[in-house]
């Protein structure tokens, strides 16, 4: 029903009106509960909207489950990941948030850093904590046989750092009109077929303004199983370039290269690296439901823990850095010996993967845990 200005107006009027009249006799409402978190709990945390969801659904907060062994204290150590720190002293390390207190009294409480002392405790409410009890003075690494002394105030990383740092760098997933209108490689400066480090090459299609470019070249197609909805081209990374002279064709010397460059071959600016610590743990909403599309590390056979794997589940999802999904396997159609014809047989958990970049339609994951094989089309859920 169409309601015009006019109307409203005349219905905000009488609206005010009335509420200026009862308002007069009115007793004052009673006030709704504070949805204020607890002191010492962390602040709710919006879920992800789940594929096939409601927008705005957010994912339930199981009761936290504990390890029985777990430590009152832990010193963190170099090496040490947020996930191990939270198998420490939960079954489910994803549930890191609900035992996470952010200390008031430390600068950037998100961070931790090795030498900080980690304590366990309940809140007022009975509700189990972890916050960091001190902060000990950082371990200096003496380098030989250089002078110089640096300290450790790298924070921990959630996951394992040299497990995903190439892909974080060189990772790169882009729509057939991206790819189309970045720019590129037209030809190097003694008229071979392919190129490699310290050859000069001629490239268009863009104001070269950066000192350092990342070469890519477009590799397969992403499809949806099932669908074939198109999500996507994966970049394979080549190398880097670095500009001589800007001009139509710009100048550039390839560095880095890892493997042959060819012209077609797109040129990207270098962004910064993204830091490691700014997620942790935590489950994606109910019913998110995707699949594993691909593996990114092509010379591995099998996908094992701490692989790579790219799922068919992006920003348009709701999916954020730190969504933890658990992994099973595909339903299998068997053969009943008995009673004759076939029987669905569900596919059995294989692992958990956690989220550490997110594209438009897909992300990155890293399985965390891999307790049975793990292959392509497995399904990623809520765990």
């Amino acid at each position: 029903m169409n309601t015009t200005h006019s109307s409203r107006r005349l219905g905000i009027a009488l609206s005010l009106a009335t509420a200026v009249l009862l308002g007069a006799c009115a007793q004052t409402p009673p006030q709704p509960e504070s949805t204020s978190p607890t002191p010492g709990e962390p602040p709710p945390t919006p879920g992800a909207k789940a594929l096939g969801a409601k927008p705005g659904a957010v994912a339930e907060t199981a009761p936290v489950a504990l390890r029985p062994d777990h430590p009152q204290t832990y010193t963190v150590v170099p090496g040490d990941t947020l996930w191990s720190i939270a198998g420490r002293f939960l079954q489910k390390p994803w549930q890191w948030r609900q035992i996470w207190r952010q200390n008031p009294q430390i600068r950037n409480p998100n961070r931790i850093y090795p030498g900080d002392v980690l304590k366990f405790s309940y809140d007022p409410s009975g509700k189990p904590q972890l916050e960091v009890g001190e902060r000990a003075e950082v371990p200096l690494l003496k380098l030989s046989p250089e002078v110089r002394v640096e300290t450790l105030t790298q924070p921990i990383p959630p996951v394992p750092r040299d497990a995903v740092e190439s892909f974080l760098t060189r990772g790169l997933v882009l729509s057939e009109g991206q790819w189309k209108g970045a720019p590129y490689i037209v030809a190097d400066d003694d008229e071979q077929v392919v190129y490699a480090d310290r050859d000069r090459v001629y490239a268009r299609g863009a104001i070269f303004d950066q000192p350092r470019y990342q070469e890519f070249r477009p590799g397969e197609a992403l499809r949806e199983p099932g669908s074939g909805r198109y999500l996507g081209t994966g970049g394979v990374y080549m190398g880097e370039a670095l500009l001589d002279k800007d001009d139509d064709p710009a100048t550039l010397t390839l560095t880095r290269t890892v493997a042959p460059v060819r012209p077609g071959d797109r040129l990207f600016e270098i962004e910064p690296e993204n830091e490691l610590y700014n997620f942790d743990p935590h489950p994606v909403p109910p019913d998110t439901e995707g699949v594993i599309l691909a593996k990114l590390d092509t010379d591995v056979t099998q996908i094992t823990q701490y692989s790579s794997v790219i799922i068919n589940l992006g920003a348009q999802e709701g999916l954020e850095p730190g969504h933890v999904l658990a992994i099973y396997g595909q339903d299998r159609t068997v053969e009943d010996p008995v009673s004759g014809g076939t029987v669905r047989v569900p596919g059995e958990r294989a692992g958990l993967l956690m989220v550490y970049k997110v594209h438009d339609l897909v992300s990155y994951g890293l399985v965390m845990q891999a307790e049975r094989f793990i292959r392509l089309q497995d399904r990623v859920t809520t765990p």
